[in-house]
């Protein structure tokens, strides 16, 4: 299942764009993080708590995207440093409609499922760990735009950017085991997004690394490729055409030394 975003979709929706949107992101998380220091406890104000939003606190509904995933002052710079890379990346290849629509939607669904649950009084682990996973869903979205791109790990160690994706999710997916079911429930309204708009692409890949679709790629790279066209002996000065575009035509020399086809001669 991917989702359908054809060219018309797209240019409907540039005008709703928001063009270097993970960066307003990041730094947002790095005000919130100052804030933090300033004022500890200051991200509860922020957290997505549906009791408080039914009496009115409505802003908890969004500004919990803006909650760093880490408060620690060493990894928070690395932290953001990462999520501009993964944004301003991904909105290279993507452009910005697509990377703000798909970052709204994961937005919607994590939101949605953390405040069904949280309704239900099964809401509280998952407040602050719902912006890691819509993190995650950007990583993936990278990773697939992206799946040879090499991070240094600890600073030292190459790893291609599609295995650290996929090393997180499955970090993610065991780490939610033995949690309530809305951490569960939120990490799959992730992935859910991250199919929705990148199962498509995921599913070309998957099909051209294969034999087969290795050698769709060399029979297309292969036929696109322009065949040099021969040199001709006859141009006409004046419409450029010559005997190998219009092999009908005659040409006429003229005492110039200048070559026509016959319907310019006289002019």
């Amino acid at each position: 299942m991917a989702f359908p975003f054809n060219q018309r979709l797209e240019r409907f929706l540039e005008r709703f764009a928001v063009p270097g949107l993970i960066r307003y992101v990041a730094l947002f998380n790095a005000l919130v993080f100052v804030l933090h220091l300033l004022a500890p406890g200051y991200t509860s104000v922020l957290a997505l708590d549906p009791t408080l939003v039914l009496q009115g606190q409505v802003w908890r509904l969004v500004t919990w995207i803006f909650i760093p995933e880490t408060l620690s002052p060493f990894w928070i710079f690395f932290s953001l440093l990462f999520l501009l890379y993964l944004g301003d990346g991904l909105e290279s290849a993507v452009g910005p409609a697509k990377l703000t629509l798909f970052y709204t939607c994961g937005v919607i669904f994590c939101t949605t499922v953390s405040f069904l649950f949280a309704l239900s009084g099964d809401g509280g682990a998952v407040l602050t760990r719902a912006n890691t996973f819509l993190n995650l869903s950007l990583l993936l979205a990278f990773a697939t735009a992206y799946p040879d791109f090499k991070v240094l790990v600890f600073f030292v160690l190459p790893v291609r950017i599609i295995w650290l994706a996929l090393f997180s999710a499955a970090l993610m997916i065991l780490s939610s085991l033995g949690q309530p079911p809305v951490v569960a429930a939120t990490l799959g309204a992730a992935f859910f997004n991250y199919f929705l708009f990148f199962g498509g692409e995921l599913r070309e890949r998957f099909r051209g690394s294969g034999r087969l679709g290795k050698v769709s790629a060399i029979t297309k790279k292969i036929t696109s490729q322009q065949l040099p066209s021969p040199e001709s002996l006859h141009r006409c000065e004046k419409c450029g055409r010559t005997e190998i575009t219009h092999p009908d035509l005659e040409f006429r020399v003229t005492s110039s030394g200048a070559e026509y086809c016959r319907e310019h001669l006289n002019k």
